[in-house]
């Protein structure tokens, strides 16, 4: 019996080990240069962090006037641009309560919120008349759940309402 050799090519089988290495060193390069993400901080409360929040008081559009922080709470001061004063308490709920809904939401510090919203003076465009003032906490905008009631009838929801007109 003669035996003959066969030369073979490389056995498919010898690549399957070789393929598996190469991805697996692939895989775990990749892993490595990823960067774990960096823990979310806080955006400091601020004017300049409220502004877009609320938007910026200028001429005849509605904005954030002036912003305050004690340890108790923050106060924000909103100038109202509104021509028609014959439902300005309603104005006030379907302006506000979407901004106010981003101001929690954006900065998970803020609990207290004060609110002093300012309308137009009829007699002098430059001029500001305080309307109300109200207090918002979080457990009060847990608790209504940025129901429809938010959006219309926001006064009859705050806490610490003071009319000036």
């Amino acid at each position: 019996m003669n035996a003959q050799k066969i030369r073979r090519g490389p056995m498919i089988g010898g690549l399957g080990p070789i393929v598996l290495a190469g991805l697996v060193a692939a895989s775990a390069a990749a892993c490595k240069t990823e960067k774990p993400a960096a823990p979310k901080t806080e955006e400091m409360l601020s004017l300049a962090a409220m502004t877009p929040v609320f938007g910026d008081a200028k001429d005849t559009k509605s904005g954030l006037a002036d912003f305050t922080q004690s340890d108790t709470e923050i106060v924000v001061s909103y100038h109202l641009y509104l021509a028609d004063l014959t439902k300005t308490d309603q104005e006030i709920a379907r302006d506000l309560a979407p901004k106010i809904r981003k101001l929690y939401g954006r900065f998970p510090s803020v609990d207290r919120a004060r609110f002093e919203v300012s309308l137009p003076d009829q007699s002098s465009p430059d001029d500001w008349n305080p309307y109300v003032s109200f207090v918002l906490t979080r457990k009060i905008v847990k608790e209504t759940g940025w129901s429809d009631l938010l959006d219309t009838d926001l006064l009859s929801v705050a806490i610490d309402v003071r009319r000036t007109q």
